[in-house]
Formats: structure tokens, sequence, C-alpha cells
């Protein structure tokens, strides 16, 4: 099954390998197959609106970014706010519950539950209907980083384990059955060519297979540094030609190429350990020569992805 067939994507990994980057890649990806697409960020920094060329940052309300593409940057109390409407149906009665001070004083002290009303959201996109039809095909949560996303993975069965039968074990219930369906769901892990990325993105690799009993896609190596210096006669030239030479200019370009050509030495050995363990298909993209990355970056990307 391809990866795009899916009803739901979780991307994790740790901080700063660039999810947001892969989800609106993704994102772009499935869009250009028809798919109709919602970006459900885990109030995240404000990014991803550059990435689509927008100037206004996307917040808590559903916004189309794209032809086809949605994104909303869900936080703790809009999710919470709009979950507990879900389940509850009125306002009123939100209210007269959620905005109670000892009830908020008992909330705030329940490990996970902004996580899992994060989580719940996310889940309730992928069953929104609008004129009779799904609204979305496919969702894309742009998870948290690791430890707080195996925290909110786990919500869903630890309410199954320890409440009462009632509307949120069954809204815990659908999103666990979601959630361990391969054929509707997957975990995307993201990581970069790096020990410590890497070693992450293993540990919750066997996470997801052990007790997050959680499906995965491919694993997504971003940020792969160029081969542009691995072909064999400009190796041998480098290994000729080293500084210091007496031409300053030329040492400093020496050293650079010495540089880039290291990185990918060391990033073609982090992919050899990713095959083995855990031993998943690898996905890799190109290092961005920017950091201010926007939708021609995006949709280089896309193509990528898309193969």
């Amino acid at each position: 099954m391809g990866l795009f067939d899916r009803k739901f994507l979780i991307l994790s990994g740790k901080g700063g390998v660039g999810k947001t980057t892969v989800a609106a890649a993704l994102a772009v990806a499935a869009s250009g197959r028809g798919r109709r697409v919602l970006i459900a960020q885990t109030d995240a920094v404000a990014r991803l609106s550059k990435m689509f060329g927008r100037q206004e940052p996307i917040g808590s309300n559903v916004v189309t970014v794209a032809p086809g593409i949605d994104a909303v940057n869900m936080t703790p109390k809009s999710a919470l706010h709009e979950y507990g409407l879900m389940v509850l149906r009125y306002e009123t009665v939100y209210r007269a519950l959620f905005e109670n001070r000892a009830v908020r004083g008992f909330l705030s002290a329940i490990p996970g539950l902004d996580a899992y009303a994060m989580l719940g959201k996310a889940w309730w996109h992928t069953t929104e209907l609008r004129d009779g039809r799904p609204r979305y095909d496919l969702t894309i949560l742009d998870g948290p980083a690791t430890g707080h996303a195996v925290l909110m993975l786990r919500i869903p069965q630890a309410i199954l384990d320890t409440l009462p039968r009632g509307p949120l074990t069954a809204d815990a219930q659908a999103a666990r059955d979601l959630l361990s369906d391969p054929a509707r769901a997957a975990l995307v892990i993201v990581t970069l060519p790096e020990e410590l990325p890497v070693r992450e993105a293993t540990e919750l690799a066997h996470t997801a297979r052990g007790s997050l009993a959680i499906p995965l896609g491919p694993l997504v190596v971003n940020a792969m540094p160029s081969d542009a210096l691995s072909d064999g006669r400009v190796r041998a030239t480098l290994n000729q030609v080293m500084p210091p030479t007496g031409d300053a200019a030329l040492d400093a370009t020496l050293r650079v190429a010495t540089s880039v050509r290291a990185h990918r030495q060391t990033a073609e050995q982090m992919l050899a350990r990713l095959r083995d363990d855990p031993g998943l298909p690898l996905l890799t993209l190109p290092r961005l020569p920017t950091i201010d990355i926007g939708p021609a970056d995006i949709a280089a990307l896309a193509a990528r992805v898309g193969d």
C-alpha cells in the first residue's frame, strides 16, 4: 500500500530534524495525486505558513494554504475546547464543566491530557464530513518530538485500560483502532543522518513496533549532504592536494571540500546503520541550501517524496 493511500500519518522524531518541512512536502505530493489534505500541527512555531508563501501565521482555525491543502496549528487550549464540545455537544455544558476553576485545576494535573486533546482533534478530522463525504482524504499530524509523541500515542490505550465505558472511551477506541490499522495509519519517523537523531529514530521505531503497536511508514532521512564530491576522481584529487598549499583561497576551498566530503561519509554510515536497524524503507531528502524555506523548495522536496 502506498503512503498516500492511508487516512492518517503521524510524523515524529528528534527535535530539529525538519518534521514540518517533511509534512509540507508530503502534503504537496499527496495533493498532486488529487488527495484533499490537512496538516495538523501541535502548537508549533510559525514556519509552515512561509513554506506555502503565506505572510499570516497559521492559527487554531483551519485555513487553506494551497490548492487541496488545509492547515491548522492546534494549541492545547483550543484543542481541548473543540474536543470537549465534540464529546459534550453543547457550549454551555462545556463551560459549566471545563471552565470551572476546580475542574481546570484537576485537568491540569492529568499527565498527557493536552497531548490527547490534540491527538483527539486530529483523529476527529479523519472522520470529518462535508456535504456527506469525508472532508479530507489524508490528515498529516506534524507531531511533537519523540518523547512527547510516545506519550501522546499511548493515551488512547491508557484511557481504555482505566476509564469506565462512555463517550471518552468510545472515541479512544476509535482512535486506537485507527492508529493500529496499517491500511489507514502509519507513523513516519523523521531523522537527520547524524548520530543522536539516528539513535533516537531507531529507539522510536522499536517502541512503535513494541508497546505502541503502531504501523510504520518509511523512515525519512532529511538533509542529506551532497554527494557531489563522492566521485572517485574528485576523491583522488582531494587526497593529493592538501592544505597548506601556499594559496589562501585554495586552502579555504580545500577545507570546505574536505568538510563536505566528511559529512557525506558520516551520512552514508548512518544510512547503513538505519538499513540494518530498524530496517525500514528509507526515503532520503537533500539538504536545502537555505533555512528560509519557501514554496519552490517544498515543491522540489515533494517531487522526491512522490517518486
